[in-house]
């Protein structure tokens, strides 16, 4: 027996959506550094980012023949979300 695995795979075919945030936070005059430790960054992520990643999800799993889950690729969790949307095989109900 081979140890290679030559029986046919289905054919895959692949999209990508990517909607990208760019954060910034404007400062007066008066501004002496990041001696707050970007509060307003940590306040995004605290509040924010939980609640936005939590409709995210939710719309996508609206449609019944997609599956959706997290699919981390490495980079931070802190920076980015990665989400793997798959559609179910043929025959699953389509929304119009």
């Amino acid at each position: 027996m081979s140890q290679y695995d030559f029986r046919m795979r289905p054919y895959r075919e692949e999209g990508r959506f990517v909607v990208g945030l760019d954060l910034s936070a404007e400062f007066g005059e008066d501004y002496e550094g990041d001696d707050d430790g970007y509060a307003w960054l940590a306040h995004w992520r605290e509040h924010v980012r939980p609640e936005l990643i939590r409709a995210v999800f939710a719309a996508l799993r609206q449609d019944a023949a997609f599956d959706v889950v997290s699919a981390p690729r490495g980079a931070s969790p802190e920076e980015e979300v990665n989400i793997a949307v798959t559609w179910k095989r043929p025959g699953a109900r389509m929304q119009a």
